[in-house]
């Protein structure tokens, strides 16, 4: 059985008959109109009471969703419809006039009936009607020039990414395409600009990260120009390091913090961009990995210049004797120093401190200079070794 249009005499009249091309409105008499209005109010109760016996006689959730979600996009597209034919003319006309605001009112009211009644089946990726988006655009706008007014109070760290926020939310809102909105974005805007109040901005430990940019990557403000600022941020706190392994040392440390900030993957800025980590974990990579070629470039070239005599003698009563190759050794060492179980100044400084002390069965005098090289060119078959070797140190650990 073929089930019945609710909404079939609404649809009619706001689409063809309040049309003011369709050249009806010009026939309604002041008489008509009230009868008009009457039957508006009658019917807005009648499609109600259809909605919710139509609803609640479906049993399977999906279609339950389904209808209600077809309903809550029927009324904004009416709406919108609505509120676009009392552009016209004809409706500064007193009794035309009553007739559009009266549909326009019963609009809203049944929206509202929907999202009520039935909030937990809709979806926030749903078009926002023209109505609520001048209302939220609104008071988007009032909050961006209270937090614009209140950025002189704020930290010195906070200026520019709250500026960048305020410049991108302020294009967001005010473009062409805002009427496009959905409620997601215009829940995640009135979220941000609650949690950029300076009130709101929490203290922070971080040497690099403000409590703007902890409040920011967390909102996934995920634009060109804030990933730009960050970028730029880092690379001018490295440039206050000399030398190349204080500068990856730096990098790390700064990656690290930023692992650990908190960030909600489903809430984004814009969903057209890529998500804010993944661009800046990209860019942390192809860093991290450009400072470790050029500190191995060094390391190699000053293996190559150092004289033999250069090289500490350590007593070989001082040695101890490890059976693993230089290159098992040398992962170890590496995964020791990267992974914090030992700490130094660098990487160099672990390979320093230790290597001199070492030989293996093979050789008595190990460079650590030589051995630091060889931990960037791992074999697999090395890898294997230095593994089964730290197995072998776990049986015997947990057989104490």
């Amino acid at each position: 059985m073929q089930k019945k249009y609710h909404l079939e005499w609404f649809d009619c009249l706001i689409v063809q008959e309040l049309n003011a091309r369709s050249g009806v409105l010009q026939s309604i008499t002041i008489a008509e109109s009230k009868e008009l209005v009457a039957h508006i109010l009658q019917e807005s109760r009648r499609i109600q009471i259809q909605i919710k016996e139509e609803i609640f006689s479906i049993r399977k959730k999906r279609q339950f969703r389904h209808l209600v979600r077809k309903y809550h996009s029927i009324f904004i597209y009416l709406l919108d419809c609505s509120i676009e034919n009392q552009q016209h003319d004809f409706f500064r006309e007193p009794h035309l006039h009553n007739i559009g605001t009266t549909v326009i009112a019963v609009l809203e009211d049944l929206l509202s009936f929907v999202e009520n009644r039935f909030y937990k089946y809709l979806s926030l990726d749903e078009r926002v009607p023209i109505t609520y988006q001048i209302v939220s655009k609104r008071e988007i706008l009032s909050k961006l020039e209270v937090l614009k007014k209140n950025i002189s109070k704020a930290p010195s760290s906070t200026e520019e990414p709250l500026q960048i926020a305020i410049a991108k939310l302020y294009q967001k809102v005010t473009s062409e395409y805002t009427h496009k909105s959905t409620y997601r974005e215009i829940v995640y805007r009135k979220e941000l600009l609650n949690a950029l109040a300076n009130d709101a901005l929490p203290v922070v430990k971080s040497t690099i990260y403000s409590a703007a940019d902890e409040i920011l990557i967390a909102f996934n403000f995920n634009c060109q120009e804030y990933s730009s600022y960050l970028k730029n941020r880092i690379m001018l706190q490295l440039d206050h390091y000399t030398t190349v392994g204080e500068r990856l040392a730096a990098i790390l440390l700064i990656y690290k913090e930023f692992g650990q900030l908190y960030c909600t993957p489903k809430r984004m800025f814009d969903p057209q961009e890529p998500h804010l980590k993944e661009v800046l974990y990209t860019w942390f990579q192809h860093e991290i990995r450009y400072l470790e070629q050029q500190l191995k470039t060094k390391e190699e070239a000053a293996i190559v210049t150092t004289p033999q005599s250069d090289v500490a003698k350590i007593d070989s009563n001082l040695k101890m004797e490890c059976d693993l190759s230089c290159d098992q050794i040398a992962l170890i060492l590496r995964a020791a120093d990267e992974s914090r179980v030992v700490k130094a100044r660098s990487m160099s400084q672990v390979f320093k401190s230790i290597v001199p002390y070492l030989s293996t069965p093979f050789k008595k005098e190990l460079s650590y200079q030589s051995v630091r090289s060889k931990s960037y060119n791992a074999e697999d078959r090395d890898k294997v070794v230095a593994i089964r070797t730290l197995e072998k140190m776990i049986t015997k650990i947990n057989s104490y």
